[in-house]
């Protein structure tokens, strides 16, 4: 198997925060499913 190095770097925007700067957890969540992905797709 190939050494594979695959890094991501999620910017959050506008409509990920809420008013006191925090990311809400299900763009948290969407990140993780995005990741999780590409580390599937690029394993199999």
């Amino acid at each position: 198997m190939e050494n594979n190095k695959v890094t991501f770097q999620f910017i959050s925007e506008p409509s990920d925060v809420n008013f006191g700067g925090k990311v809400h957890g299900g763009a948290v969540m969407k990140w993780i499913d995005q990741t999780a992905y590409t580390c599937a797709r690029t394993y199999s």
